[in-house]
């Protein structure tokens, strides 16, 4: 059945991924786009999520199981699907997390567990940094496939959304009396920005 399917597999996404949502993105990727959700699709669900309260990749798996649901049957199924998605995806973290409170008082100055904690740095650094590369290649480089390099093109170079990406890091660094610009005021401005280039203008 495709919710327990669905279950499953955010199941083993919150079990594996350490790290937070955006360490959590490669294997998201790996294992829901082309199976649950079209490719084109699911960077779109990623950019509401990041644009919508609380933890983006939880948003994002309500996001892919409401899809799921819809497509199974209408909006009621998708409430479903969404409940699936959204319980699979924080139950490991709700049971390691509750495990690991209770223990890690009581061992934190283990040698064992500090350095079990250093090792996991490094990993953590690296799946977000992966994540990074593979968001910024899909959107600049629309026509590349990260899992099949030899079939994929580099031709289809999006500047436009090169030009929207530096110019919006810009200005999260910008300050103005002494504080950085509200990232709510950014997503507000990048959505109509959004509207105008790609949906008016047709770029």
């Amino acid at each position: 059945m495709i919710f327990l399917q669905l279950f499953w597999t955010y199941f083993k996404i919150g079990l594996f991924t350490i790290g937070g949502g955006y360490a959590m993105l490669p294997l998201v990727r790996q294992q829901v786009i082309g199976v649950y959700v079209p490719e084109e699709l699911f960077w779109n669900m990623l950019a509401v999520s990041e644009a919508t309260p609380g933890p983006f990749a939880i948003n994002l798996a309500t996001f892919v199981g409401m899809n799921v649901g819809i497509n199974q049957g209408g909006v009621l199924l998708g409430f479903f699907g969404a409940f699936v998605a959204t319980t699979a995806v924080i139950l490991p973290s709700l049971v390691i997390v509750t495990i690991v409170s209770t223990v890690f008082i009581k061992f934190k100055s283990s040698k064992f567990i500090q350095g079990a904690l250093y090792g996991i740095r490094p990993v953590v650094v690296g799946l977000v940094f992966s994540a990074l590369v593979m968001v910024t290649l899909t959107l600049i480089l629309p026509n590349l496939k990260l899992d099949d390099l030899a079939n994929s093109t580099f031709g289809g170079f999006d500047y436009v959304s090169l030009i929207l990406l530096i110019v919006f890091a810009a200005l999260s660094f910008v300050k103005i009396k002494g504080k950085r610009l509200n990232p709510l005021v950014l997503i507000g401005i990048s959505a109509v920005v959004g509207i105008g280039v790609f949906g008016f203008a047709g770029l």
